[in-house]
């Protein structure tokens, strides 16, 4: 496991254990006979919760294959990155600290990479963990958020 410079120590089993749990929403969403339609404002796919924040949390573009949550309880997305895109977790964070978000941690434990980013928006301070899990059921250009508010 790798930590960026001055970021705090993470326990491997912590960032396993929301690896894993990331891992579920990931193979939930496929297979899903959720036919619903995209928000207008988010990518295509499955609908993005009616709470969810598309105005301050930019996604890179694709389908979303599952979403859920709530501004109480924070928003879980995966999103299918386009086919053409060789690093979709770059993407999404490239787009995120665009968006105007700054990286604060970048984790790497056997192949599933996290990264922290977190900006205040509108009042409030929004914290977002993109990530990618390999041999993810999404294929290799999905990346999940987990999204909280504050």
């Amino acid at each position: 496991m790798t930590g960026r410079a001055g970021a705090r120590p993470v326990r491997a089993s912590w960032w396993a254990a929301v690896l894993a749990v990331l891992a579920l929403f990931v193979l939930a969403g496929c297979g899903s006979d959720d036919s619903s339609p995209a928000e207008p404002s988010g990518p295509s796919g499955v609908a993005l919760p009616d709470d969810f924040p598309t105005d301050q949390i930019p996604l890179i573009g694709g389908a979303v294959l599952s979403a859920g949550g709530s501004a109480d309880e924070g928003w879980n997305l995966t999103v299918q990155g386009p086919a053409d895109t060789t690093a979709a977790l770059d993407s999404a964070v490239k787009t995120l600290t665009d968006g105007g978000f700054r990286e604060v941690q970048r984790t790497t434990d056997g192949g599933n990479q996290v990264v922290v980013v977190t900006a205040t928006k509108v009042g409030k301070t929004y914290t977002v963990e993109v990530g990618s899990v390999s041999g993810a059921a999404g294929g290799p250009n999905s990346v999940f958020y987990q999204v909280s508010a504050s």
